[in-house]
């Protein structure tokens, strides 16, 4: 790979390899896990979990691919047989149900108004969950097959047995979905994922190749995305597919032009978007040359553009469940980002309009309500300070994105920093 790529996936690795060294030092962990990792985000019905199965370690998060991605840098246990690791899925499964008040039912109003939900109890409140292992709900390495079947089964067990409803969203890699539709799981599993209300949510990041595939790292054609997809529509499982707006060698006009044509190739497909707002996580590519000063995050304003390309986002979807088509995700991050765009110490939008942006966006993902959004959005873009954006958004660079990376790596190369990324790196 003549344009760096390579580089980078080494890159990558190194730095993983250091964060995952530092959290076993940070959080020694003596057995399989009591509890799933736990993260939050927002929605018209309040805010609900994403739950993060502990289990065997994402494979490509080790092999330092999707370059942005944090979600499996997590502690783990040395020695312990996979068979004791998937034993302790049922105690994460149970800790989750035997503390719902606090972790669901607490955070949101129990209502899904509008959402097209299946009609035998309509009367009972309503609650969204997001599951996940460490990359994947439907790979075999993570959650086998006999697993996931019991944890679908527990979770229809317990909302007879609380008399709710359960609106159960599964994150799983598109090879992954595949894989358990050809065996013939999926249809296995249809009777238990129309009582839950189930849909899949599964990443393509950037409609363009070398985006996805060259600096990301992520592995995934084009091909196989679109057949999982099908399967995905097939099962009735209406898809949400993440893109994650933002990426290192790109401007923002280039950034908010890529995520444009991904979400008309996504409307073709007729999928959910989930659209994903950059931030720095530890341990990742994106960190280490924001800390060389070789990558910036986007101004707040950012945020603004990307809320516009949603509320124009229009599919044909064949089964939906939402009764709006986008979310705009990681508002709230996880993990627990170094930074955000929102509070990176080198943007230059204000505390108090930084905060206005966000409140604006905020209130756009919870309530829906585009007119209010546009009427609030069009006056922060009359504030003095959004010049600088509309600036920023004139930039233009002629270089070819493989040279732009080729040039970054030689210059993080020759960089001789005492930054903690750095020291990271070396330790890797």
């Amino acid at each position: 790979m003549n344009d760096g790529s390579g580089r980078l996936l080494e890159l990558s690795r190194s730095l993983r390899k250091a964060r995952l060294a530092a959290e076993r030092l940070g959080a020694p962990q003596y057995g399989p896990a009591q509890r799933p990792d736990l993260y939050y985000d927002y929605a018209p019905c309040g805010r609900y979990p994403i739950i993060a199965l502990r289990t065997v370690p994402c494979d490509r998060y080790v092999k330092g691919m999707c370059l942005p991605c944090a979600y499996s840098a997590r502690p783990y246990v040395s020695g312990l047989g996979r068979e004791t690791l998937y034993a302790g899925l049922e105690r994460q499964v149970e800790w989750v149900l035997d503390n719902f008040d606090e972790v669901v039912a607490k955070k949101a109003s129990g209502r899904l108004d509008d959402y097209h939900l299946r009609q035998g109890f309509p009367d009972r409140p309503w609650y969204t969950l997001q599951l996940a292992g460490e990359s994947s709900f439907f790979r075999d390495a993570e959650i086998p097959p006999a697993w996931r079947r019991w944890i679908l089964e527990r979770l229809v067990e317990f909302q007879e047995d609380r008399q709710i409803n359960l609106h159960l969203m599964l994150e799983c890699r598109p090879e992954d979905l595949l894989a358990a539709h050809e065996s013939g799981e999926l249809v296995q599993l249809r009777p238990l994922f129309r009582r839950l209300d189930v849909v899949v949510n599964m990443g393509l990041e950037y409609r363009n190749d070398w985006l996805r595939n060259r600096l990301f790292a992520k592995g995934l054609d084009l091909d196989t995305f679109e057949q999982a997809v099908q399967v995905a529509h097939s099962h009735r499982l209406d898809p949400g597919i993440f893109v994650f707006a933002g990426a290192p060698v790109l401007t923002a006009a280039e950034i908010l032009r890529e995520t444009r044509y991904t979400l008309k190739y996504m409307e073709k497909l007729g999928v959910f978007a989930n659209l994903m707002v950059p931030n720095l996580q530890v341990g990742t590519l994106p960190d280490l040359l924001w800390e060389e000063g070789l990558y910036e995050l986007p101004e707040p304003f950012f945020l603004l553009d990307l809320a516009d390309l949603a509320i124009e986002y229009s599919p044909c979807r064949p089964a939906p469940v939402t009764p709006f088509d986008w979310f705009i995700g990681g508002l709230e991050s996880d993990p627990p980002p170094r930074y955000t765009i929102l509070d990176q110490p080198r943007r230059i939008t204000s505390d108090s309009l930084t905060q206005e942006i966000h409140d604006v966006v905020l209130d756009l993902v919870v309530t829906l309500d585009v007119g209010t959004y546009h009427a609030r959005a069009a006056r922060l873009r009359e504030h003095p300070e959004a010049k600088a954006w509309r600036q920023e958004l004139q930039r233009t660079d002629s270089r070819p994105w493989d040279r732009r990376l080729s040039e970054i790596l030689a210059k993080l190369s020759a960089a001789r920093t005492d930054g903690s990324a750095q020291d990271i790196l070396r330790a890797g």
